[in-house]
């Protein structure tokens, strides 16, 4: 008589939680703080200061960052903000 063996099982990704208590599914990674747009609520004519390029994220890190998000804590969903990502020289698409 055959016996079936229990299958395995995979420990439980731990979860990202924010400060009301919430599960994090999305991951929200700025790639740029430099925007073409000047938006009111956003940006203003005068006074905005830009990060210097090296507090920016390489492109490395971000991928390394999405990865883990996705790999360790379950993040099903990722968009890429700013500024305005797409003044990002060569950002991968």
């Amino acid at each position: 008589m055959p016996t079936s063996r229990p299958q395995a099982q995979q420990p439980a990704k731990p979860e990202l939680i924010d400060s009301f208590g919430r599960t994090v599914r999305d991951l929200r990674i700025s790639v740029t703080d430099r925007c073409n747009f000047r938006c009111t609520y956003c940006m203003p004519e005068e006074g905005m200061k830009w990060l210097p390029r090296t507090d920016v994220l390489s492109y490395e890190e971000i991928r390394r960052v999405a990865k883990v998000c996705v790999d360790r804590f379950g993040v099903d969903g990722i968009r890429l903000t700013g500024g305005e990502p797409t003044v990002r020289a060569h950002l991968p698409m």
